[in-house]
């Protein structure tokens, strides 16, 4: 019996909600393309998914607003504006299960906050007997960045490009994908420098070590932006290749399954540089 591939994917959160919005704002439209272009070429017999999200407008504006990157502590506003994210974080999650769930796909929210403990901001443990088992009896799991518990600061910020980090290391997987709202690494930012360029291919040793200078994030991104997304990905030995595409556009889905065609940026891991 041929192993089955497992895949992970990153929804960016300005991929599944407008992430500009001054409220929560979901792209209920764009989400149900996804989902249905996914179930469309999704085989159970040859793949198995992790799919997790970010939290856009759902959890960015409080986020940024009351400084929640760096903990709730002992400050009651903060801790009830970090359980007020929590809330609107299950609230996203479960509407984009619901999507994918009658689009055809077994998918299944399971709340981050549920599953990891942070101390003093980073990940401390991520429990994965759940994750093992919803993929072995042929679910999807769906995580989502969160504020999850932290044993000095009370709560923190456990971004969902962590998760994508950790499940890859823990479950051995070869590549994963990033969707996010242009078409890749870009040598400016695309949203407002017209004469940006793509730079189709790239290695991580060139990002995490600055050869590559990579520009700043045209929205707020409470998590560190990309040049700490990609230092998470350093020392993972199954770990090939990290693809980032544009997804704004749904057919652009299909490259989970099938990179003949794939347009967007190909971070190569080279072991031993």
């Amino acid at each position: 019996m041929t192993k089955k591939e497992l895949i992970i994917v990153k929804l960016g959160g300005s991929i599944v909600t407008l992430k500009h919005a001054k409220a929560p704002a979901l792209r209920r439209l764009h989400v149900e393309q996804i989902a249905t272009l996914i179930a469309r070429n999704y085989n159970p017999a040859k793949h198995s998914l992790i799919i997790i999200h970010g939290a856009g407008s759902f959890g960015h504006i409080h986020a940024h607003r009351h400084k929640l990157a760096l903990g709730t502590k002992d400050h009651p506003e903060k801790l009830y504006r970090a359980v007020e994210n929590q809330s609107l974080d299950a609230v996203l999650n479960t509407e984009i299960a619901t999507i994918f769930v009658a689009a055809g796909l077994p998918v299944t929210g399971m709340p981050t906050r549920t599953l990891a403990v942070n101390t003093s901001g980073k990940l401390k443990s991520l429990e994965t007997k759940s994750i093992r088992t919803a993929i072995a009896v042929g679910a999807i799991p769906l995580l989502h960045g969160d504020m999850i518990f932290d044993m000095a600061w009370g709560l923190s910020i456990c971004s969902g490009d962590v998760l994508v980090s950790e499940f890859a290391r823990i479950f051995g997987v070869k590549k994963v994908f990033f969707a996010s709202d242009v078409d890749g690494i870009f040598s400016k930012d695309p949203h407002t420098h017209k004469d940006a360029l793509l730079i189709k291919t790239t290695t991580l040793r060139e990002i995490t070590s600055g050869t590559l200078k990579l520009g700043k994030s045209h929205h707020v991104d409470v998590t560190g932006g990309l040049s700490k997304k990609f230092t998470l990905f350093s020392n993972i030995p199954s770990l090939k290749n990290i693809y980032l595409f544009n997804g704004l556009t749904a057919k652009n889905f299909s490259f989970l399954f099938s990179l003949e065609h794939f347009f967007g940026t190909t971070i190569s891991i080279k072991k031993g540089e």
